[in-house]
């Protein structure tokens, strides 16, 4: 009796901090649980089973409802404080070298009193060592700026309020696509965002990945929108009218070969000096080259020997092709990814909602196209069933085992349950912090919170037969149980 006016008034103590915080559904939750907190005690004392079952099996799905309404969704691995950051530069294919080493200058000259920066890493042409599977340093019409960043207790404000700076400082360009991104600590996942579209006509491919990439960019909370989609080098088209060359004594073949010579050249012969010997090659010369006209004034002898102008036989057109084409399961495919802003309170889950409800409506992909998530969804899925599947197979060999051990099916069913309510605890410790549910962390960690509660409810158990073999009630039993059972549980827990 003396414990129950302890309950509420221990709830009402705990919210005050919450409320002056402004944090009111925390509050709210202590509010509640201290009530059926005090229900469990009353039940316990007046030693009413029913009472505590029922009472209990409200606590469990109340808290489950409240986890679905004000819980802060999930995450594959914890956000932490980056120790690098990357300025991105994706230039259009065909950019030299110099072009793209005259930004990186300016922005080395911008970010040069970046807070905590300890030094800066420029790699133009090249990304340098990539995290990305599949990938070997991009594109040489990609550059990377790295900038590293002092040790954690060294700093004078969070890195990703840094980053945010530097985000702010590069902006737009016109020259080159900027993605300012960090170094992605844990497993390479790919992108927090990442739409796949699949089909088998490019250029349509093309085209919705361009309108996803504009709605993307109009997202709040998705940053570094970025697509794989290269519409790729500048390029000559050379359509051979094969009439012409029919009635010209002369083939495809034969025209084909000569352009090939006059811009890749061909082997005439070897020049050998001792036991060295270098490959001789005729082309025409570099100016030459780099001119349509002047390859229309090539000809093209027919099989009696004749020249023919080659402008006669072919129609040479100025176009573009794709740098390259990735397949998913043998189907084109364009990726369309972004990062969630994490410091404004957005989640990988609202946001990958918010794109897959564009998909759904006003940008439906036209017909022939299919899509679906990738990058760290992908992960995520595979990964959330590995770890149920791993923790039915635990507590499924827990029951085996406690079966066994005690030749009975209620002790290990109330045992199993007592691990059931441990996530009462789990779910309420994620929605006081704030914090999401870590599909690796939080989830590695139920699994061994399981065998935490088996050890504990095992103690338990054993010392309640111990008395009942004594002679003693089973009220008795389990007061005594837990009163001398107490300090080992705790530091078993503790431990």
């Amino acid at each position: 009796d003396w414990i129950v006016p302890w309950v509420p008034l221990a709830g009402i103590v705990a919210t005050i901090p919450l409320i002056a915080a402004g944090r009111t559904t925390p509050a709210i939750g202590v509010g509640l649980v201290s009530v059926v907190a005090l229900g469990v005690v009353v039940a316990l004392a007046r030693d009413h089973r029913s009472r505590v079952l029922a009472v209990v099996a409200a606590m469990l799905f109340g808290t489950f409802a409240m986890y679905g309404a004000f819980g802060h969704g999930q995450e594959f691995f914890p956000e932490i404080d980056p120790r690098e950051i990357w300025v991105d530069l994706e230039f259009p294919s065909g950019t030299n070298l110099e072009a793209q080493d005259l930004l990186m200058v300016e922005l080395e000259t911008l970010l040069a009193d970046t807070p905590d920066s300890l030094d800066r890493i420029a790699n133009v042409g090249s990304t340098g060592l990539s995290q990305d599977p599949g990938s070997a340093g991009g594109a040489t019409n990609e550059s990377r700026l790295t900038l590293r960043l002092a040790r954690f207790h060294e700093r004078g404000q969070p890195s990703t309020q840094t980053l945010e700076e530097v985000r702010e400082r590069v902006g737009l360009r016109s020259e080159a696509r900027v993605k300012v991104d960090k170094l992605e600590d844990g497993p390479p996942t790919g992108k927090a965002v990442s739409v796949r579209l699949m089909g088998d006509d490019y250029a349509l491919l093309g085209e919705a990945a361009r309108a996803l990439r504009e709605r993307m960019d109009r997202t709040p909370g998705l940053l570094n929108v970025a697509d794989d989609y290269d519409a790729g080098l500048p390029e000559y088209t050379v359509r051979v009218d094969r009439v012409a060359a029919a009635r010209a004594n002369t083939d495809t073949r034969a025209i084909a070969t000569e352009i090939r010579t006059a811009l890749a050249g061909t082997e005439v012969a070897k020049f050998r000096d001792g036991e060295d010997e270098w490959e001789i090659v005729v082309r025409l010369p570099e100016d030459a080259r780099r001119s349509s006209d002047r390859l229309e004034e090539l000809t093209i002898l027919d099989e009696d020997g004749r020249p023919i102008p080659l402008r006669s036989l072919v129609r040479i057109e100025s176009s573009s092709g794709p740098a390259a084409i990735r397949r998913v399961d043998l189907r084109r495919t364009i990726v369309v990814d972004a990062d969630v802003d994490y410091a404004a309170g957005f989640r990988d889950a609202d946001r990958r909602e918010a794109v897959a409800a564009a998909l759904e409506g006003d940008l439906a992909p036209p017909p022939g196209i299919t899509w679906e998530f990738g990058g760290a969804d992908e992960f995520e899925r595979e990964s959330t069933e590995f770890l149920t599947q791993a923790f039915w197979v635990a507590i499924l060999l827990i029951a085996l085992i406690l079966v066994t051990e005690f030749d009975s099916l209620i002790t290990p069913v109330t045992i199993l349950v007592a691990v059931v309510l441990s996530l009462i605890g789990v779910l309420w410790g994620l929605m006081l912090t704030g914090t999401p549910f870590g599909i690796i962390m939080t989830g590695i960690g139920v699994i061994s919170l399981a065998g935490i509660v088996v050890n504990n409810a095992i103690v338990l158990c054993d010392f309640i037969f111990q008395e009942r073999r004594k002679g003693r009630s089973r009220s008795e039993a389990i007061v005594e149980a837990g009163r001398v059972r107490m300090r080992p549980v705790l530091l078993t827990a503790v431990t």
